[in-house]
């Protein structure tokens, strides 16, 4: 796989694991549910199952070839930066990985002993993935492998939002 392709996959990446936050957000409203029937509760319970295992993808799996390091030029100023825009230490980041690993293990990947799910707050998942996609589409372009994609994380994860939404509220009546 070349470099373009690479970067155009993680690229493809963010925007599954955007797309899939966004779904999944736009079912809730203040800790609320807005489902209608059990499509609707296993159509939201898929959604941030492939949401925290994309995420993990990029943020988790440390040997996993989409892992951010392995994409990412200048890797120190990224993680730096990273960290400022989502306000948290390293520390804390590294804590918030691990609660999506634990989700993503106990709860997806296998259903292990545990009695209680404790899905993680997806604000950090969708700033973080918001910022990997705008930093590849602006630090690491190479021969125009980004020249069809979205110009903008955070619009597009808000484009799904509104979409999702208006599929809930569509079904509340």
């Amino acid at each position: 796989m070349t470099r373009s392709q690479h970067l155009r996959r993680v690229a493809i990446l963010c925007c599954h694991c955007l797309r899939n936050l966004a779904f999944y957000k736009a079912g809730w409203d203040n800790g609320k549910s807005k489902f209608k029937g059990q499509f609707w509760v296993n159509a939201n319970g898929n959604f941030i199952d492939i949401a925290v295992l994309e995420w993990c993808k990029l943020f988790a799996d440390t040997r996993g070839k989409h892992f951010w390091r392995k994409v990412i030029s200048d890797d120190v100023t990224f993680e730096r930066d990273l960290l400022v825009e989502l306000g948290l230490t390293e520390t804390e980041f590294d804590d918030y990985v691990n609660q999506m690993r634990t989700y993503r293990d106990k709860f997806i990947a296998h259903l292990d002993s545990e009695e209680v799910m404790h899905i993680p707050l997806i604000q950090t998942a969708v700033n973080s993935t918001v910022y990997l996609y705008d930093y590849l589409l602006k630090n690491e372009e190479t021969g125009g492998c980004f020249a069809d994609t979205q110009k903008g994380g955070l619009r597009f994860y808000e484009n799904f939002l509104d979409e999702g939404t208006a599929a809930y509220e569509k079904n509340r009546t």
